[in-house]
């Protein structure tokens, strides 16, 4: 493979769990998380769709925060940023002798930076529109060999509608988001969706998430063959369970496990989140 096919199915587009979805936050109110991501891998779906193993092992390893503030009731702001995101070739001894020495890159990862805004946030259904704008601050040619990604260098734009509802005063909700993901410099465009539902026992929050992404195919792939951690034409459907740990009603503790139900050129193997919130 010329380039390390890789895809972090995790907060980028996950991020409505717990935190977010269809409800905005009041004004002066907020939502942040520190957590730290890592997928091990040795497997990936290939851009036919078949699981084939992967040698050497790829790792790859993201530190972010997250955080939601309240400019008005209707309008919140959203920020998404890797402060340190690192990806790892691992060197392999294969059992003709031959070595295969390892690679590694690390940087600041890709960004996003979101405004929502509430259409309708009264009673127990909510809707709310979002404008998401992908930074490329990540390295899209990294490490000595230059095929190791933090970001894929290009400036994408989603808009996506969220439809959340709370079914108070049992201790249950839902959620449902779709969306269509504009990527520059010869990318696909990207049609997005994700449902979600969480239930609250005492301290406990229970979610479960189901995300999907489906590639139009309409790319000028001339020069982007194989883009790797972000590439071209990638398609998924993850599930990822969380669990939250309230320690007081305002901070606490989450866990994640994402996993592939199937994928096109996107690492088979499961990935692991672990993160410290709290709300203002």
């Amino acid at each position: 493979m010329n380039k390390i096919i890789l895809i972090v199915l995790m907060s980028a587009f996950s991020m409505a769990s717990f935190a977010g979805g269809g409800w905005n936050k009041k004004r002066g109110a907020g939502y942040f998380k520190l957590s730290q991501y890592v997928i091990i891998a040795d497997q990936y779906f290939n851009p036919e769709g078949k699981l084939i193993e992967v040698n050497p092992r790829i790792s790859f390893y993201n530190t972010a925060f997250y955080g939601e503030y309240g400019l008005t009731d209707k309008i919140t702001t959203e920020l998404y940023f890797p402060f340190l995101s690192r990806s790892i070739l691992n060197s392999l001894q294969r059992r003709n002798g031959e070595f295969v020495e390892g690679d590694q890159v690390s940087s600041l990862g890709d960004t996003n930076v979101s405004f929502k805004y509430g259409i309708d946030q009264k009673g127990p259904t909510v809707v709310s529109v979002k404008l998401t704008l992908g930074i490329p601050l990540g390295d899209a040619s990294g490490g000595e060999t230059g095929t190791l990604q933090t970001g894929d260098g290009e400036f994408n734009q989603m808009i996506s509608i969220d439809v959340g509802h709370s079914f108070y005063p049992a201790p249950f909700y839902a959620n449902a988001s779709v969306g269509l993901n504009n990527r520059t410099k010869g990318f696909s465009e990207e049609f997005r969706y994700s449902v979600e539902a969480g239930l609250t026992l005492k301290k406990f929050i229970l979610i479960g998430r189901i995300t999907s992404v489906h590639s139009f195919f309409n790319a000028d792939t001339s020069d982007n063959v194989s883009q790797g951690v972000f590439g071209n034409n990638i398609e998924y459907m993850s599930f990822m369970p969380e669990l939250v740990y309230k320690i007081k009603e305002n901070y606490g503790i989450t866990a994640a496990v994402g996993t592939a139900f199937s994928g096109k050129q996107v690492l088979a193997n499961p990935s692991y989140e672990v993160g410290f919130f709290f709300d203002l």
